[in-house]
């Protein structure tokens, strides 16, 4: 993420929106104010920033109060130069009506530190998600009461972390030994040290992270009873010189068992192979996915994995630094991952501008992966080393032609690309309940953004909240297959990926003008397999694991106010999708 690069000068700079653009239906309007979001992002530099003040804020969404509609959680800085300056993370209720109320003080989840990043998981199965948020310093664990309030339990749980001042980052909630409860692991970045400013250019600025030692990550087990061990080493995922920073968990080579990607800053990322047995393999460079196609190690912030060819293998997006652009690797079925960033179109289009946050979603409801992007630079100073780059940027849309390529649509998608901001974590949730995925970006020094999209182009979609019962109750590590108009869909339920961030873990499923899906194939943690057949489109469906049944939730206005009932499909534990092509769905 700070890596120093040959610095853009003016007469090189080329607009981002010099690349192709397409009129879009569909439009993003900022609806931050009208929404009744005030937080404001305290990065509590004093003077020159250093990079642990640029370097958050991550944003996190979940319905804590399990009333139907998606909340959301922002984190925020701390004075650590005794300014006597008090500020606070924010947990925001979703009201129902297109506004939010604040009710971090109610709920008792204001962070005990300088904040970086946050994860929800119901780590005890109770049916409320839980929050997990990485600090500078120690982390904090906050067990969801079940009724609006939270209690700090990170010494109970023994997650706090092990180093002193550890520069904690991104994290994730996820089954890795499939016991049916939520393992959790904190990836950590650099150890600060004494050294704060760098030159930038013949100006000061902070620092690389070529400055500074990596700091160890963990590894914690849940053991059922409210606590957890840190099983980092004898997992075989120790590393104590890497310098995460995003880390997602996905069943890349579909054997059942989730695996691990992290994204490390100015070194190879890492992806860790679960092997059955309570251990992990690093095969980053054997599997193509370590280093940049041309060579090189990324300043890699963002992690999103997704099926944006419909083949039924997850691919891969990392973002990278300014001038480095964007990468896009092709999973092969195999166990390899072809860079398909050039072919793409995303080399091009990420080229001038410092990416963070944000992945793949379906924001027309096509049935095809879009991609989202945060953008801003991370050294304040940047403008007047290279008068023509600029440290807060515009953010980034990217349309899925259906044919492996991708076009920036941003100039085309509605006022919430019209101001730049120095972006950083992102999330993807439908925060009105209408179909269309919306979207929220967490800005550093600044207020966020909340992206409203306005749906209207009549394309059809499917939402899914999957309840386990044997595996973990939020189903983290869950693959949802969707057939319809013969294509073939999968998302798989993820406890955190983008920059410091996670989305709502419920699955939004585009169908196009597709009426309804001729098959619903859910495949559990638990190993369990179940398909659901003629499933109406446009409708919010939970799904219990092991019953015939599915739930459709209906949303009032008012919070709260859910009104659900249950509709019969068939259903049955046959592999429906073994009659589909291989070219539609995957092996």
């Amino acid at each position: 993420m700070f890596f120093f690069v040959p610095l853009l000068s003016a007469s090189l700079c080329i607009s981002r929106h010099a690349h192709a653009q397409q009129p879009s239906p569909i439009q993003f309007t900022n609806s931050t104010a009208a929404a009744g979001i005030k937080f404001i992002h305290f990065k509590g530099n004093k003077g020159i920033s250093i990079n642990r003040e640029e370097f958050g804020p991550g944003v996190c969404v979940a319905d804590f109060d399990a009333d139907g509609w998606p909340d959301i959680y922002f984190v925020n800085g701390r004075d650590l130069y005794d300014r006597a300056i008090s500020v606070r993370n924010a947990l925001y209720r979703n009201n129902g009506d297109g506004t939010f109320t604040d009710v971090t003080e109610k709920a008792g989840v204001p962070g005990t530190g300088y904040g970086m990043g946050c994860v929800w998981g119901d780590y005890n199965n109770d049916g409320f998600p839980d929050l997990f948020v990485t600090q500078y310093g120690r982390n904090v664990l906050y067990r969801n009461n079940g009724n609006g309030t939270f209690t700090d339990v990170t010494d109970i749980a023994g997650v706090a972390g092990t180093e002193s001042g550890a520069f904690h980052s991104g994290a994730t909630f996820f089954d890795y030994d499939r016991d049916g409860r939520l393992d959790l692991y904190v990836g950590s970045y650099v150890s600060l040290g004494d050294k704060r400013y760098c030159d930038l250019g013949g100006v000061q600025s902070s620092c690389p992270p070529s400055a500074y030692r990596g700091s160890a990550d963990a590894l914690y087990h849940n053991n059922g009873d409210g606590t957890f061990t840190n099983v980092t080493a004898k997992a075989r995922i120790y590393q104590p010189e890497g310098k995460n920073l995003s880390v997602g968990a996905a069943d890349y080579d579909n054997d059942g068992w989730p695996d691990l990607f992290v994204a490390n800053d100015g070194l190879k990322a890492y992806l860790y192979h679960n092997k059955r047995d309570g251990t992990f393999e690093e095969i980053g460079a054997l599997s193509g996915m370590a280093f940049r196609a041309h060579g090189g190690v990324m300043a890699a912030m963002c992690i999103s994995l997704g099926d944006f060819n419909n083949d039924g293998w997850l691919d891969l997006y990392i973002s990278d630094f300014q001038l480095a652009s964007d990468h896009i690797w092709l999973n092969d079925g195999k166990g390899f991952f072809d860079e398909v960033s050039d072919e793409s179109g995303i080399t091009s289009a990420t080229h001038d501008v410092l990416s963070f946050g944000g992945g793949f979603l379906d924001y027309d409801n096509d049935g095809w992966l879009d991609i989202f992007i945060a953008n801003g630079h991370v050294y304040p100073e940047v403008e007047q080393a290279s008068p023509g780059t600029h440290y807060k940027q515009l953010n980034s849309l990217f349309h899925n032609e259906h044919n492996g390529k991708f076009v920036d649509v941003s100039k085309s998608a509605g006022n919430g690309f019209d101001i730049p901001y120095a972006g950083r974590g992102v999330a993807f949730a439908d925060f009105d309940n209408d179909g269309f995925v919306d979207v929220v970006v967490a800005n550093n020094g600044d207020a966020p953004l909340l992206l409203h999209n306005s749906g209207g182009n009549g394309n059809h979609f499917l939402n899914f909240k999957l309840v386990g019962t044997k595996s973990n109750r939020d189903a983290i590590g869950a693959r949802i297959r969707v057939l319809a108009g013969g294509m073939s869909q999968i998302r798989e339920i993820a406890g955190g990926e983008s920059y410091l961030s996670q989305s709502d873990l419920r699955a939004n499923f585009g169908l196009g003008k597709s009426a309804r899906a001729e098959a619903v194939e859910v495949k559990w943690p638990s190993g369990l397999l179940q398909t659901f057949r003629n499933v109406e489109a446009d409708e919010f469906y939970v799904i219990e694991e092991g019953t015939d049944r599915l739930n459709i939730q209906r949303f009032a206005s008012r919070p709260g106010a859910t009104l659900p009932r249950s509709k019969m499909v068939p259903t049955e534990t046959n592999h429906l999708f073994d009659s589909i092509t291989p070219r539609q769905i995957g092996p």
